[in-house]
């Protein structure tokens, strides 16, 4: 590979390496919360976090129409009292859907409803203020920043976590999931203080009138909307397996299906580190070299989340023996683990190609077009079967066809073949599949290494070369 892989993966390991306290932070947020909370509240948390994870849609395509129209352009280049009426105009849109929230709240005849609609509307808040800042940093490549930033957001969630675990042993009772909600929110206070000072250049001082940044805005919601719009419909094909889950079953049975969607964070947090460079380094990437590099990267995502699967197996032994209520979802995390290498592929290799290439409303057609299919899918899961499992397995089916119609674009417009990939992620699939059917935790994780090692070697040797070529 040339320079600028090898730049692209020094950015990675760079963001990667400062992304060690989040991970420590995942692993506290995801074992100990549920650990010293009921069952019943940790399916409310959960339902918070579900929630929350539309955030970005308030922000009605500003920042997305930022990234852009100015991705790829130096922070040094910005015009500091034009941003500072961009954030003015960012402030008061949000305060304004704060208002609306709170005021939805009412509705409201169960406390634990008003209260999480509440906590989204604060946590909205400061986490689109958090998201504005990430997005100036990754664009302009000030990855020092970004890190700074992760870094005190981690240590709070970590700060939160061990606060409710003093809790829980000094009075020896369940804690309420309503302090880990305030704490987590309270974090996303001081990391947005903190980005405050950072970019205090473009965020306080003289600034242009609002009245003269109008047409910016609304343009910057224009181009940005449609990508604001794909952005929102990958999550909820995501997601939408717990939409499901989460509005026609018991709290009980949703707090043990997000478990298991809990435990991915493990390895979503590596795969984030590589999307948070990804898309600045393709915008200054020539036609030729996008094309060429396609099919590698794709590749190396693929083989590097089908090995991480290998946390699968000390992981189901651990739950067995630290959280043993959680033991159910264990199936289903089975199920959907090997579905993380196919969301990894789409959301961070092929996403950031469309939006590099300016195609986002062909992305934006493909989402709704697998969306509508999800919930088809789903609804058909749920009326025949009327269980979790059969609804975890028809978002498997759809992350397949995702993946094959997002890719399609590729395989017209660049000639990429894409079989080999293909069928190098439906072996990793069905090697997981059967492997875990063994009982004996390590000898099918030493089986599965193997099996992943061979099978990567043969389809996906290339991998090995580029790797070679980085020493």
């Amino acid at each position: 590979m040339g320079n600028g892989h090898k730049k692209t993966i020094k950015s990675i390991i760079s963001v990667s390496i400062s992304n060690i306290a989040t991970v420590v932070a995942g692993i506290i947020i995801g074992f100990v919360i549920p650990k010293v909370t009921e069952v019943e509240g940790y399916g409310f948390y959960k339902t918070f976090t579900l929630y929350v994870a539309y955030a970005g849609m308030f922000s009605i395509g500003i920042i997305d129409g930022i990234v852009l129209e100015y991705g790829g352009v130096d922070y040094t280049d910005y015009d500091r009292p034009f941003f500072r009426s961009i954030f003015k105009w960012y402030l008061l849109i949000h305060s304004f859907w704060v208002l609306i929230l709170v005021a939805i709240s009412f509705i409201f005849h169960d406390v634990n409803y008003s209260f999480i609609v509440v906590m989204v509307a604060i946590y909205m808040f400061f986490g689109n203020m958090v998201g504005y800042f990430q997005q100036i940093s990754q664009i302009t490549q000030r990855f020092k920043e970004y890190s700074r930033a992760k870094m005190i957001q981690s240590f709070m969630k970590i700060l939160g976590g061990l606060i409710m675990v003093a809790i829980f042993f000094l009075t020896n009772k369940l804690v309420d999931y309503r302090l880990y909600v305030v704490l987590s929110t309270l974090g996303f206070v001081f990391v947005t203080i903190g980005y405050l000072i950072i970019y205090r250049q473009i965020v306080f001082g003289e600034s242009e009138s609002l009245s003269s940044t109008k047409k910016y805005i609304l343009n910057f919601i224009k181009i940005g909307f449609p990508l604001l719009i794909a952005n929102l419909c990958s999550t909820l094909i995501l997601t939408l397996d717990r939409q499901f889950v989460n509005l026609l079953f018991p709290n009980s049975e949703y707090a043990v299906y997000a478990f298991a969607y809990n435990m991915l964070s493990l390895v979503t947090v590596a795969t984030s580190a590589i999307s948070t460079v990804l898309y600045p380094i393709l915008k200054r990437t020539t036609p030729e070299t996008l094309k060429k590099n396609y099919s590698d990267l794709v590749s190396i995502m693929l083989v590097f989340v089908f090995g991480a699967l290998l946390a699968y197996f000390p992981l189901c032994k651990f739950i067995g023996w630290f959280l043993p209520k959680y033991n159910y979802s264990l199936p289903i995390f089975r199920v959907i683990f090997p579905g993380l290498a196919i969301s990894s592929a789409v959301h961070v290799i092929m996403h950031n190609y469309y939006k590099t290439l300016g195609k986002n409303i062909i992305y934006f057609k493909k989402s709704i077009v697998t969306l509508l299919f999800s919930a088809v899918a789903n609804a058909i899961a749920y009326l025949l079967f009327r269980s979790t499992i059969s609804i975890s397995i028809a978002s498997i089916v759809t992350m397949i066809i995702w993946y094959l119609y997002i890719e399609q674009y590729f395989v017209k417009n660049y000639g990429y073949k894409r079989w080999k990939n293909f069928i190098y992620t439906l072996s990793m699939m069905t090697s997981f599949y059967l492997i875990t059917i063994i009982d004996n935790w390590i000898m099918a994780g030493l089986l599965y290494l193997i099996t992943y090692i061979t099978i990567s070697f043969i389809l996906e040797r290339k991998v090995l070369s580029f790797a070679k070529q980085l020493r």
